[in-house]
């Protein structure tokens, strides 16, 4: 895997992680909207979106550090020999 493509993917996780944290906020702050056993469930996810948004801006922090070069290395672990398909 290329560094550019897991920037690209964790960047696509980060704006889904942000999404769904708006919505879990927006339908825990209406309750008679959404109605209120939705807002409870939002209201319980909302601190394990935020412990991913924080795992996520760790690891794109860590990534964008990474030489590509060794980011290559370090994704093209040896598995072995390939499978055998007659």
């Amino acid at each position: 895997m290329k560094k550019e493509d897991a920037v690209n993917k964790l960047d696509r996780a980060g704006m889904a992680i942000n999404d769904l944290n708006a919505s879990a906020w927006n339908t825990a702050l209406n309750p008679t909207r959404y109605g209120w056993a939705s807002s409870i469930f939002s209201i319980a996810t909302i601190p394990v979106l935020s412990a991913a948004s924080i795992g996520h801006l760790v690891t794109s922090a860590v990534v964008k550090q990474v030489d590509p070069g060794t980011f290559e290395k370090l994704t093209k672990f040896p598995g072995g020999k390939p499978k055998y398909e007659p």
